[in-house]
């Protein structure tokens, strides 16, 4: 008697409910920039700094908004991974659950809400912006691909 051979299913264009991939990944981008809108007008107007350079003080600004966006690309994608290592038990998922986990605790304690609050400054400015512009379009996109 001959093994029988495994059956590999795969799974075309995966929909989560209703939406698509792109609605989805509007909809946690939405979010993100109302989140992260809310903290930024509510820290302009609770704390001032008045010894930090106009520069700085607005790239921090800017920068919630950009982080807040990263954040819930990153709660959504570990979701994702999450539900995909429960279905199939699959060690790459878990894999990628290990990585987004770690990428989420750096992403929130370089959050620039908590320099506002305590008055403190960090490695702020255009560059630090810059370095979560990118993490937040890399994230973006592998949203976009995990959710096919």
């Amino acid at each position: 008697m001959q093994a029988s051979e495994p059956v590999v299913v795969v799974a075309e264009g995966r929909r989560n409910g209703r939406f698509s991939p792109r609605v989805w990944t509007l909809i946690v981008l939405a979010i993100g920039l109302a989140i992260g809108i809310a903290f930024a007008l509510l820290i302009r107007r609770e704390f001032t700094n008045p010894g930090r350079s106009a520069l700085f003080l607005e790239t921090d600004y800017v920068d919630m908004v950009v982080t807040s966006v990263e954040l819930s690309f990153l709660v959504s994608l570990l979701y994702i991974y999450n539900r995909t290592y429960l279905d199939t038990h699959a060690r790459f998922a878990l894999g990628v659950i290990v990585v987004l986990i770690s990428l989420l605790f750096q992403a929130v304690l370089t959050y620039p809400v908590f320099y506002v609050v305590m008055n403190s400054s960090h490695l702020a400015g255009p560059l630090t912006l810059a370095a979560d512009a990118a993490e937040t379009v890399a994230f973006g996109v592998f949203l976009y691909l995990g959710l096919q």
